[in-house]
């Protein structure tokens, strides 16, 4: 099996993720609309190849159990913000998303820092990446073609795969009528601040 392929197989494994970037994707792209959702799926991208980056170079050693504690802390509480944000809010939804492009360029930087934060700062997405790094090392070997076709092919599927969950949720917005986006937008909130709660209570009690 190729490098490439074994890393989209791998990179089907974040595709089918249910964590906190893909309910932000969905959330963004069904109330702001697809390309908001795309700006946020690049910030998502760098966060990914900066992670990479981190385990690449061996800066892992940089970030010890007490440095774990205040990165989960921290995304943790992004996460109860951002989604508590979205729960009492009053949402206005433009279907015909005429206001769209003005939009857009207004919250142009929140958008890529939202996406950046919402991995860069959580641990787990640390101790997954480092995982994906001994994986590819181990079979392929440090600084090889192989090596990096593997991670092409993974980065591949995944940041596609983010541009699809927002194509499909901007069709989706076409198909439900204002209030039920509303409400959609409310439970993603809530979801959010739930996983918020979950990774403040993993880092301080496991």
């Amino acid at each position: 099996m190729s490098a490439f392929i074994q890393g989209i197989l791998m990179g089907l494994t974040i595709t089918v993720s249910l964590g906190p970037g893909f309910i932000a994707l969905f959330q963004t792209s069904i109330v702001r609309g697809v390309k908001a959702g795309f700006v946020l799926a690049i910030g998502i991208l760098i966060s990914d190849l900066s992670l990479i980056g981190i385990s690449y170079f061996g800066l892992t050693n940089l970030f010890h159990k007490d440095n774990y504690l205040i990165m989960g802390l921290v995304a943790g509480i992004i996460l109860v913000i951002t989604g508590g944000i979205s729960f009492i809010r009053k949402t206005s939804v433009n279907i015909s998303n005429s206001k769209q492009i003005p939009d857009l360029k207004s919250s142009l930087p929140s958008l890529l820092i939202k996406g950046f934060l919402l991995n860069i700062a959580n641990p787990f997405c640390l101790i997954f990446w480092i995982g994906i790094m001994g994986f590819a090392v181990g079979n392929y070997g440090m600084h090889t073609h192989g090596f990096f076709i593997f991670f092409s092919g993974l980065l591949f599927i995944a940041f596609t795969s983010d541009l699809l969950k927002c194509y499909l949720s901007g069709f989706l917005k076409k198909t439900l009528a204002s209030k039920a986006i509303i409400y959609l937008n409310k439970l993603m909130g809530m979801a959010l601040m739930l996983i918020g709660l979950f990774i403040i209570y993993k880092v301080l009690y496991t």
